[in-house]
């Protein structure tokens, strides 16, 4: 069922046992565990970078968008989809397939996977586990593929994966160029949240679980402009932390016309750590598990960021 709407309240927590090849509802035994998973994100050095920042909770996800858009995120929920375990077809679109109607949900993607031809398979609430509909590819050694037309800034979505707990995501430019990496660390049979927001035009996703585990994804956000910022505000949504949550290193990147003038490190008594920046890392190691807040004080003025020590 398509809806639209600002930000949707993305619902957490489940756990499963899935088979090595493919989805078969006669053959997956299910299991909830009602507890909410964080991913832990890892940025690849390849591509240019072009995503600003990670997000592993909608809370954090929401904050971050309320000043970097003028325009309503599209969500997808994959509901009213067939009762089952379906093999839908080539794609799942607007367009209309073998579990949705043409126009039953969100114009603007188009999801297909690796496979030749392309399989899409969804996956109705309860089949495996799950507590709402996913959707991704048929065949566990095959990833999957999301589209974009027009191109979002901003998309997020839970992840499921099966037999690892290892997912690449891939970010393309609409020509197809590699811009940014990223492998998020998920529990395994579990819907765990990830978004992200870039400074540049997304074309497509590609979700791959690693080992040949099969990927899903469901309660999809997508859209998202940051034209209307101005030229500094872009400069300090440019900023990165990474990798959120941490377990003691935090490395920070920023854009190279912007120069740090200082940094603190605060918990939530309102106390400075007197964790100091050094070649563009904080060393948490020593800090007890945690949120602090992050304020860099830069030549474009001041941003903050929350960061999660584990």
């Amino acid at each position: 069922m398509k809806k639209t709407t600002y930000l949707l309240a993305f619902l957490t927590a489940t756990a499963f046992a899935q088979q090595e090849t493919g989805y078969n509802s006669e053959t997956l035994p299910s299991s909830n565990t009602g507890e909410t998973t964080i991913a832990t994100i890892t940025r690849v050095d390849n591509g240019r970078a072009a995503v600003v920042d990670t997000f592993t909770t909608l809370a954090d996800f929401n904050e971050a968008l309320l000043d970097c858009t003028d325009d309503t995120l599209q969500s997808e929920d994959f509901t009213n989809g067939p009762g089952a375990i379906t093999v839908c077809g080539e794609t799942v679109s607007s367009a209309g397939d073998g579990c949705f109607s043409a126009d039953e949900l969100e114009t603007g993607f188009t999801v297909s996977s690796s496979a030749v031809p392309s399989s899409v398979v969804f996956i109705a609430p309860g089949a495996i586990g799950n507590t709402d509909p996913l959707v991704g590819s048929t065949s566990f050694a095959d990833f999957t593929i999301i589209d974009f037309d027009p191109s979002p800034q901003a998309v997020a979505f839970d992840i499921w994966e099966n037999n690892d707990p290892v997912t690449a995501i891939r970010v393309f430019s609409p020509g197809g160029d590699l811009i940014d990496t990223f492998n998020a660390d998920t529990p395994t049979n579990a819907q765990t949240f990830f978004g992200f927001y870039a400074n540049e035009p997304i074309g497509s996703i590609e979700l791959e679980g690693a080992n040949g585990s099969g990927e899903l994804f469901g309660n999809f956000l997508f859209g998202g402009d940051c034209s209307n910022l101005g030229i500094q505000d872009q400069l300090l949504s440019s900023v990165t932390l990474y990798p959120k949550p941490t377990a003691g290193q935090l490395s920070l990147t920023m854009p190279a016309d912007l120069t740090s003038e200082r940094v603190s490190l605060i918990d939530i008594a309102g106390r400075n750590t007197r964790v100091q920046l050094i070649n563009n890392t904080l060393d948490m190691s020593n800090l007890a598990t945690g949120v602090y807040i992050l304020k860099l004080e830069t030549s474009a003025g001041i941003t903050t960021q929350r960061v999660i020590k584990q």
